[in-house]
């Protein structure tokens, strides 16, 4: 038990150095050019903005990006536009839609510089805004690291590279208007639509139990459960399967609104770093649910819907939902991702580890004596069992 827990253990820790926990993204514009100034000069001078070393004209690749003074030239402007990862943006530079902003050879070191490529769809070419207030923002590459200037200098001809996350002026940049010279600043209708909850609320920082409908009131079985044996430290990659309740702290789960987002991450046991995730990143049907370090990607957004009497549906981003393998409750049995459909093998109940019993939102939760037992209506019935083809 003691090598498995260490080996667990190790996993983790190799797994968190490889994907830093990243700062929640911000909210921002596509498709709007944009001049990108250091906190070094705006305000003050014309200097530190992003430019393209060469002729203004034609955006080459593997072009260092340094800062000068402002001027008119196309290779000034960069614009945002989705990319494939929720929560990240790629930059287009000037005219040249198939530009991107790109970390030089996709490397993580300190120092690596920050150059012209073509389009790929690759990780290095995806960035994360975090705005400080006031306009400032830091900007992240996707292995947490910053985007800043070399030798913390801002004189004309100074790279912009990436450095370890770090406070400072030299790694702040306000985004300006490519026409009013303007810096962008979210407003505050923007920052409240960001703050929204999608789906029904639960307690935040507590920790329950999932419970399958299929067992719920039945049996003992059906819980939410980490694959392995003897899961004190959550190792990554492991897939959540059901299985007869016991104490084990992977057995808990806690659900964390991201900050200035509508949803959930749903963290594992008593770790800071471990959340449940859709391996690969995919959404099609089958997709198995694992855990994995957090790393704000939409593979480790969800919500819920309260469908009565502590029923619930978890859903994720995609719209696709977290249900039983096989419409089967047996021990072992994976949990996946599948469309959204009315079913039991789709429904979970939030357990209080403490007391045993159900989480019913208080709007409609009734006193202990009033409450129906288990899956019982009201009228005293056992709802009759929903049926649907196997998942």
């Amino acid at each position: 038990m003691k090598k498995y827990l260490a080996f667990a253990f190790t996993l983790l820790v190799i797994g968190s150095s490889v994907v830093s926990a990243q700062p929640q993204s911000s909210v921002m514009p596509t498709g709007k050019r944009f001049i990108i100034q250091s906190a070094m000069n705006y305000g003050r001078n014309p200097g530190g903005c992003w430019d393209i070393p060469g002729s203004p004209g034609a955006i080459g690749k593997g072009l260092n990006i340094q800062v000068w003074n402002i001027d008119g030239g196309v290779d000034r402007f960069f614009t945002l536009t989705d990319s494939p990862e929720g929560g990240y943006y790629e930059m287009f530079i000037g005219n040249t839609r198939n530009s991107r902003v790109d970390i030089a050879g996709g490397k993580s070191k300190n120092g690596t510089n920050v150059h012209t490529w073509e389009r790929n769809n690759g990780t290095a070419q995806r960035f994360l805004f975090h705005h400080l207030g006031n306009g400032r923002f830091k900007i992240y590459d996707r292995n947490g690291k910053i985007l800043c200037l070399a030798g913390r200098k801002n004189d004309n001809g100074t790279n912009v590279h990436i450095w370890e996350d770090h406070d400072g002026i030299s790694v702040e940049w306000y985004l300006l208007d490519a026409n009013t010279r303007k810096a962008f600043i979210p407003s505050r209708t923007q920052q409240l639509a960001e703050a929204q909850l999608k789906g029904d609320a639960v307690p935040e920082g507590m920790n329950f139990r999932i419970q399958s409908a299929m067992s719920y009131g039945r049996s003992q079985e059906g819980y939410w459960d980490l694959s392995g044996k003897g899961q004190e430290a959550v190792s990554k990659g492991a897939s959540i399967k059901i299985w007869t309740i016991d104490n084990g702290v992977d057995r808990l789960y806690r659900f964390e609104k991201k900050r200035d987002s509508e949803y959930y991450q749903i963290y594992v046991g008593k770790t800071s770093n471990g959340v449940v995730d859709l391996s690969g990143g995919k959404t099609s049907n089958g997709t198995n649910v694992q855990v994995w370090e957090v790393n704000n990607g939409s593979a480790q957004d969800f919500y819920l819907k309260h469908l009565g009497d502590g029923r619930y549906k978890i859903y994720h981003r995609s719209g696709k939902i977290i249900n039983l393998k096989n419409s089967n409750n047996s021990n072992g049995n994976n949990v996946h991702l599948w469309s959204d459909h009315n079913a039991i093998h789709c429904e979970w109940y939030l357990i209080d580890p403490a007391t045993g019993k159900a989480y019913i939102p208080s709007q409609r939760q009734n006193t202990p004596e009033q409450r129906p037992s288990q899956r019982q209506s009201a009228s005293g019935k056992r709802p009759s069992q929903r049926t649907s083809h196997k998942r």
